[in-house]
């Protein structure tokens, strides 16, 4: 892999590093629409169970929300309800069966599921019997394929031998442990403390419950976190040997995320800093064996998701990287998002609100967007290029009924100071791949193709409201 200098990260930072969308959507949040509501969701459904008839439909992948957690970790992005209550779990587990009852009734009787994910929160904070609950609710209203993937975030903190046996007996085989860091000047820094060998001893006992999979979570951009002590961090991962890193930007949004004041942001590093912590954790991950694959995952040569990187077949939603061909996603529970017939819909991000709604007997939805046609082709150059670093324009040509070079001739033009300064390259067929350099600004590459950064109001003035940073 590369190598930057310092000079040549402070030159990527002084010219690349702004506001902008992390893509986990297209388009980005802010461009959805308030209006969309519940009849707007349910027509999507209806569409999906009509193509489902036709034998037409994308599978599904089902996410649920389980929003709990015990405390607050100050650099957390997520929507979360903090309580030490734990009754508050089964009225909550009770809305979600009637939401589960409620989709289900439009996505009609054949509703085949190919990859389960549950999210936070902390899926854990729900106790053993109340996992098995909600699992039984989703076996008996979904049919799973033979091959189906189903995957789970946890907190080793809260996590208990008894929760990872309920996993596996409702077939779980692929677990994410929250890390962040294992440095404790950090983890005090923000607010969450979790000795190396308390992480060390759980991820042994995932092991020895038959967890297939195990992926570790890291955050570079930290407070107090330094060359060293990051890179200390790296190596002990490693030991571990998860199959999976994912390594994530810390995004600081304390106009958004109210919480991330309490953060000593004078102890946060520099941007040319934190993009040098980024740097050198990937080198150290690569020169471990490890893949690195699209924007900041990193896996096994033998895992399948970096076979899938290696064949270009990638794929990105909301639950992350995926080998899993296109699907439609359903989500379920507060804040969770749907992406179904192309078309995003989100519920309420308020607990009282959603529950409110959901026993009422309607659609908790408070905003999403209906793609485009343009919308749907630039969704797809996007996700190329964050999923496998490149396109593919006479696929997309065809893909799409149009001519790449013609209908995005702004854009490849747009693209031509990128291509001077060694981020990407542009061949005769105007097919684009991102340099081991351009992966470090890939968001900034994705940008220039994002139809909707023009049309949102104020856009330039107000981008810090709207989004984080690139680096």
């Amino acid at each position: 892999m590369e190598t930057l200098s310092p000079e040549a990260i402070t030159a990527l930072v002084n010219r690349y590093d702004r506001p902008g969308p992390r893509y986990t959507s297209y388009p980005a949040v802010p461009a959805w629409n308030e209006g969309f509501g519940p009849s707007d969701y349910a027509a999507r459904l209806d569409d999906w169970a009509a193509a489902q008839r036709q034998g037409v439909a994308a599978p599904l992948s089902l996410y649920v929300h389980l929003p709990f957690c015990r405390q607050r970790c100050l650099y957390c992005g997520c929507n979360v309800v903090i309580s030490s209550k734990h009754e508050i779990v089964v009225p909550y587990l009770d809305t979600l069966e009637r939401e589960i009852e409620l989709v289900a009734r439009h996505l009609g009787p054949s509703r085949n599921v190919v990859q389960l994910h549950l999210g936070g929160g902390t899926p854990t904070y729900l106790a053993p019997a109340e996992l098995e609950r909600l699992g039984e609710v989703v076996a008996r209203t979904f049919s799973f394929a033979d091959d189906a993937e189903r995957s789970v975030e946890v907190d080793p903190r809260v996590t208990t031998p008894e929760h990872l046996g309920t996993l596996r007996a409702l077939g779980f085989d692929r677990i994410s442990l929250g890390v962040q860091d294992l440095d404790p000047d950090v983890q005090e820094a923000i607010g969450r403390v979790q000795p190396e060998e308390q992480t060390a001893a759980f991820f042994e006992t995932c092991r020895k419950a038959g967890f297939s999979s195990i992926n570790v979570d890291l955050i570079y951009g930290l407070p107090l976190q330094t060359a060293e002590s990051f890179a200390a961090t790296i190596d002990a991962v490693v030991a571990l040997g998860p199959d999976r890193v994912a390594l994530f930007s810390y995004a600081h949004v304390p106009h958004l995320r109210p919480h991330q004041a309490k953060m000593p942001v004078a102890l946060l590093p520099a941007p040319a800093h934190k993009l040098a912590l980024y740097v050198e954790a990937a080198r150290r991950f690569e020169a471990a064996g490890y893949t690195f694959v699209g924007l900041d995952h990193f896996a096994k040569p033998e895992d399948e998701l970096a076979r899938a990187h290696e064949r270009h077949t990638l794929r990105r939603n909301f639950m992350g990287f995926t080998t899993k061909p296109e699907t439609d996603v359903v989500a379920f529970g507060m804040s969770a998002i749907s992406d179904v017939s192309h078309a995003y819909a989100q519920n309420d991000s308020h607990l009282p609100a959603y529950r409110r709604r959901i026993e009422a007997g309607e659609l908790a939805t408070t905003r999403g967007v209906v793609l485009t046609p343009d919308d749907r082709v630039r969704r797809d150059i996007i996700m190329s290029l964050m999923c496998n670093g490149r396109t593919d324009a006479r696929a997309l040509s065809a893909r799409h009924g149009l001519d790449f070079a013609t209908a995005f001739a702004p854009e490849l033009a747009a693209l031509a100071p990128l291509v001077d300064d060694g981020l990407l390259t542009i061949d005769a067929h105007h097919d684009l791949v991102v340099t081991a350099r351009g992966r470090w600004v890939m968001r900034n590459i994705c940008m220039v193709f994002d139809a909707h950064l023009p049309t949102l109001p104020a856009q330039a003035a107000h981008a810090p409201a709207r989004f984080s940073r690139t680096i």
